[in-house]
């Protein structure tokens, strides 16, 4: 199925203009279409999910550059993660206007934007030592570090690399994302019932 798409996307590139703006059609559609399905999952599937590195959060505690935050999003339908780099800026995966668009990359903002609207952010923290097999829990200055190493990146993809995958990789050298291994347990246990 990806690869007839492969093939008209190249169609597309020779024919100009026209063809740009399909192009960046069908890429919003399949944005959308990805959101939808974590969204589905966030409200109808069980919160049992397979390991995962344990993080537990508080609610806006003194902040320090390195911290791995998030924000709920959409009445908690799902969250969105960065990396606080200090002087009130967020390193992050979005886009420039918003979490999701045309132009996703990893790029610095201020924590106003990185908020937008919400009405809390919360500290994820986590353990020295854990049994995830490529786990290291790097100091926060290693963490910004990785996080700034990686600016400008423009790799977005809703269910294998988006901002939560970003800010946890960061961290912990673990690039995964609670929220999409939610889905995927749900979407296992609905074709296991069927």
């Amino acid at each position: 199925m990806l690869a007839p798409c492969i093939k008209e996307h190249r169609n597309l590139e020779s024919s100009g203009r026209k063809g740009r703006g399909l192009l960046l059609s069908l890429r919003r559609v399949i944005i959308i279409l990805k959101l939808l399905i974590l969204l589905a999952a966030a409200l109808f599937l069980d919160d049992d999910t397979e390991e995962t590195i344990p993080q537990e959060t508080e609610p806006e505690k003194q902040i320090r550059p390195g911290d791995v935050i998030f924000v709920e999003r959409n009445f908690n339908l799902y969250r969105h993660y960065g990396v606080y780099a200090g002087n009130g800026e967020v390193i992050h995966y979005s886009n420039r206007d918003g979490d999701f668009g045309d132009d996703i990359s990893i790029h610095k903002t201020s924590m106003e934007q990185f908020l937008d609207g919400a009405g809390q952010y919360f500290i994820c923290k986590f353990p020295k030592h854990c049994r995830i097999r490529g786990y290291h829990l790097f100091t926060k200055k290693e963490t910004v570090e990785r996080a700034y190493q990686r600016l400008g990146e423009r790799q977005y993809d809703l269910v294998g690399n988006n901002c939560e995958h970003f800010a946890l990789w960061c961290r912990t050298n673990i690039s995964e994302s609670s929220q999409v291994k939610k889905l995927e347990n749900g979407l296992l246990s609905l074709i296991q019932d069927v």
